[in-house]
């Protein structure tokens, strides 16, 4: 398949030239503070805002989480709707993309084909993301998809039989239980061709066990489980099908080996809110505003306490968003920023992931934080 062989090309020569790309920092991205992470693990959930999530009963372990480990307690979306925020979270910038559009959607195609239709920049872009900076540096990066078809016969990669991670919706447009917007790495030039590091999430089970977790692994559930809503997704409360499954995972982690071995991270987040204030000023911060909106953001860490456990709880008060959280990982794996991670207006996120020096910081400078 052409379009394999061009990606897979393509991610090798990131693996030189990426550091010579305009965006790309040359210096770590603000290490002080952040200890180097062995493990990050993102779950990404849906169209849910901080109101509607921390303090609903629907949603008790999710809760449970933001009680006992690191709450960002104004952490933002950069934009909607969900395909420009995932493509931010991984790589800087939403690269003008407004919509949800196919990943191989061009502005000659918008006239032409349905899953095209609006477009007005290319949805393929030809830009560095994390997962070319860990391959570059020697690292691993893998994304869990729930519900991820099948690759069956050969790979087609845009419209009606695309199969895989390149599907448009799966099983079907009224029941998307899998959509390809969910999925930033069919968006980059590096990444499109990469099936071995698109799987189902539960590959993540035999990768825990076999102690062969990635250093950078994105979950994403289907839009039953991630509180986003489908057809198919029968009577029960998004809210507890979407916090059920948060709990699965972060408990499938806990209780792994390779949770235990360095450090580690758990980072649970929403793309983006409900839309119910979108377009209006403060729904963004650090160089996105309008962005958004306003969505929780919780870090679980195996490591951080003074007495050794992991149950250090952190209120975190200071403005963040996914250029946060991006650059606060390229810290972690002593990675250079790219594109707005860059940006003097981003902080990274300390407070939530440093070591225990850090902890220390945080409580002179947060007084709600607060220990078990």
């Amino acid at each position: 398949m052409r379009l394999k062989r061009l990606a897979i090309g393509a991610m090798a020569v990131a693996g030189v030239a990426w550091m010579a790309t305009p965006g790309v920092g040359s210096a770590n991205s603000g290490n002080a503070g952040i200890p180097r992470y062995q493990h990050i693990v993102e779950i990404m959930m849906e169209n849910q805002s901080y109101g509607t999530i921390i303090g609903n009963s629907l949603a008790p372990q999710i809760n449970a989480l933001a009680n006992q480990y690191g709450l960002a307690t104004n952490y933002y979306g950069v934009t909607h709707p969900s395909e420009p925020n995932y493509m931010a979270s991984v790589a800087g910038s939403y690269f003008g993309v407004q919509d949800d559009n196919q990943f191989y959607c061009t502005p000659a195609l918008a006239a032409s084909d349905p899953q095209c239709a609006g477009t007005t920049v290319d949805h393929t872009v030809n830009a560095p993301s994390i997962a070319d900076q860990l391959t570059a540096a020697d690292k691993t990066w893998k994304g869990y998809f729930q519900s991820l078809p099948a690759v069956v016969g050969p790979v087609v990669t845009s419209g009606p039989g695309a199969n895989g991670p390149y599907t448009f919706k799966y099983p079907s447009a009224s029941n998307a239980l899998y959509a390809s917007k969910h999925n930033p790495f069919v968006n980059f030039t590096g990444t499109q061709g990469a099936l071995a590091n698109m799987v189902s999430d539960t590959q993540l089970t035999t990768d825990l066990a076999s102690g062969h977790l990635a250093n950078y692994s994105l979950i994403v559930p289907n839009q039953c489980n991630d509180m986003h809503g489908t057809g198919g997704c029968g009577s029960t409360s998004l809210f507890s099908l979407g916090d059920s499954y948060v709990a699965a995972i972060v408990n499938l982690i806990m209780s792994s080996q390779v949770w235990k071995q360095g450090n580690n991270a758990i980072v649970i987040t929403w793309d983006e809110d409900d839309f119910s204030d979108q377009g209006q000023l403060g729904t963004g911060c650090c160089g996105a505003n309008p962005g958004g909106g306003h969505v929780v953001t919780i870090v679980i860490r195996n490591h951080g306490s003074d007495d050794g456990s992991n149950g250090t709880h952190i209120v975190d008060n200071t403005s963040y968003n996914h250029y946060s959280l991006l650059r606060t990982m390229e810290a972690a794996f002593r990675l250079p920023c790219l594109a707005h991670a860059c940006d003097s207006v981003v902080p990274t996120m300390t407070p939530l992931f440093g070591g225990r020096d850090a902890d220390r910081q945080a409580a002179a400078h947060h007084p709600r934080r607060a220990r078990r």
